[in-house]
């Protein structure tokens, strides 16, 4: 299995869409071949790229719901013209599918993957998810050697952090898989505030530690807590042009408010943070 990579936490607004964008992106510019899967039945990636998720519901070869069918979904290239960037849309149907009787549902996605030979046509392949701990979230993980974790520097997220954890380590445990890594990434953070710097304090000092405690599977990968990423209107600004923060500021640069010293600096920190994953 190459770097099959999922974004996930069940709280909703920690980043993980933006996430998703920023590490495509920047894993093209380095010559991968990507795939992005949206599997959140809110679409919000599918939304990200200015495509209708409702073109891709019913009998369709673009409905990802087709998985749990063990059936074929096409793909769409969403990158530009020497790029290898397809996206894998979703659409609502995705929600009732999971909930539907379906016999080894949690491990469609990685038998469709694994079908299809995934891992040999990407470099990377990245999952987004929706913010809940479901099926949904379990086939994201099972068909994934990687688990990336965007978390908001702030009480609630912290603690929920830990919830998201345990219920990780069941689902390794219970199917027995193993993943090579588990990073955290600190987001939407704020230097400016003393309840963001505190709650940055203790998720690089506390989460590695409940790690090793809490959870013996997920201990046995490697595990890392990234340099946080601090909330800029460069990201809600890179939304609206339907591109990814990090296209944004490299690509568009004079439509951003950013200075370039500050600019670069982001660019910086995102590139060292996709590194440190898929290296």
């Amino acid at each position: 299995m190459g770097n099959v990579i999922t974004v996930a936490n069940q709280k909703g607004g920690v980043a993980k869409t933006a996430t998703c964008r920023y590490f495509a992106d920047i894993c093209v510019s380095m010559g991968k071949k990507v795939l992005l899967i949206d599997f959140d039945p809110q679409a919000s990636l599918t939304k990200g790229f200015g495509l209708n998720p409702e073109l891709f519901e019913g009998v369709n070869e673009g409905n990802i719901c087709n998985i749990f069918k063990q059936e074929s979904v096409s793909v769409i290239n969403v990158g530009d013209e020497d790029e290898v960037l397809h996206l894998m849309p979703s659409n609502r149907e995705l929600g009732i599918v999971g909930q539907g009787n379906i016999i080894g549902k949690d491990l469609m996605l990685r038998k469709f993957m694994k079908k299809n030979r995934l891992s040999d046509v990407y470099d990377v392949i990245i999952i987004d998810n929706n913010p809940k701990f479901d099926t949904m979230t379990i086939n994201t993980i099972l068909a994934s050697n990687i688990i990336v974790t965007p978390v908001v520097t702030s009480k609630d997220e912290q603690e929920g952090l830990h919830g998201f954890f345990k219920n990780t380590e069941e689902t390794l445990s219970t199917f027995d898989h193993s993943i090579k890594k588990m990073v955290i990434i600190p987001s939407r953070y704020n230097k400016s505030t003393k309840v963001s710097k505190e709650y940055l304090s203790i998720i690089q000092e506390d989460t590695i530690p409940f790690l090793k405690e809490e959870c013996p599977t997920i201990s046995e990968a490697e595990m890392l807590v990234t340099s946080p990423v601090p909330e800029k209107v460069a990201f809600p600004d890179a939304s609206s042009y339907n591109l990814s923060v990090y296209k944004y500021l490299t690509m568009y640069s004079s439509e951003s408010s950013m200075k370039k010293d500050k600019r670069e600096k982001l660019v910086s920190l995102l590139e060292e943070i996709v590194n440190s994953v898929i290296k």
